[in-house]
């Protein structure tokens, strides 16, 4: 049997039984290939999944060039100096945090409108990425106002310490708020509240985020294993 048969065999039964399970609640996958080598990404592609995640700028160029038939995603935090690589590539972009660089992607967008999802810090951790609750009123108007973007949602990560199904769900209360007017929300909110979605949940705590309402999981090891990250790691620039 030729070497990585038995790895891509594994890979594609994974993949079927999370897409199951997630079909049944639905649930969007994201396959977070940021360690995966190009071969699981093609096994995927060619199975059927069509969401895919990078964490970095450059790596979401190459391979959105390099795949061009399925979605790439940018789900880590981003430096105004590499907006054009999300406003060019990107199907969605995950960490919208402030409305500086927002705007920085904005201007490099071309054609289209990209969806953005909000990135709030509900643990409030010094660490971590996202806007604080008590703002996001404010930037969600501010990133609405742009006509190249559009908000599609809301996401979180919950911190390996503490409660993940507390932190899911006050990212889901926010959403809420937002919508009944606690949060101050927009004067046309009702433009919005239908599609906007929570993207959140991982390989360790996916469930409790679908209990809690998630639209989108973001899946790494959990579907991609361990043995993809073991010297395989893609050297990027």
């Amino acid at each position: 049997m030729p070497p990585g048969v038995d790895e891509a065999e594994a890979l594609l039964a994974r993949w079927r039984r999370l897409r199951e399970e997630l079909d049944a609640s639905g649930v969007r996958l994201l396959a977070v290939s940021k360690y995966a080598p190009d071969r699981a990404v093609a096994s995927l592609a060619s199975a059927g999944q069509r969401d895919f995640a990078e964490s970095r700028p450059q790596a979401l160029r190459d391979r959105a060039l390099a795949f061009p038939d399925v979605e790439w995603h940018m789900i880590g935090p981003l430096q105004k100096n590499k907006a054009k690589y999300v406003a060019r590539h990107a199907a969605m972009w995950h960490s919208v945090e402030d409305v500086d660089t927002a705007a920085a992607v904005a201007r490099h967008v071309e054609g289209r409108v990209l969806p953005v999802l909000l990135q709030v810090n509900v643990a409030g951790a010094a660490h971590q990425h996202g806007v604080v609750p008590q703002l996001l009123p404010a930037l969600y108007e501010a990133v609405d106002a742009m006509p190249q973007l559009s908000v599609a949602g809301l996401m979180c990560m919950a911190p390996k310490e503490g409660d993940a199904r507390a932190y899911f769900a006050k990212l889901r209360h926010l959403r809420d708020a937002l919508a009944n007017g606690s949060l101050r929300p927009p004067s046309d909110w009702t433009r919005h509240e239908a599609r906007l979605g929570l993207c959140m949940g991982m390989s360790g705590d996916y469930r409790t985020a679908v209990e809690e309402g998630a639209t989108m999981v973001r899946l790494g090891t959990l579907l991609f294993g361990t043995s993809y990250r073991d010297g395989e790691q893609r050297s990027l620039p």
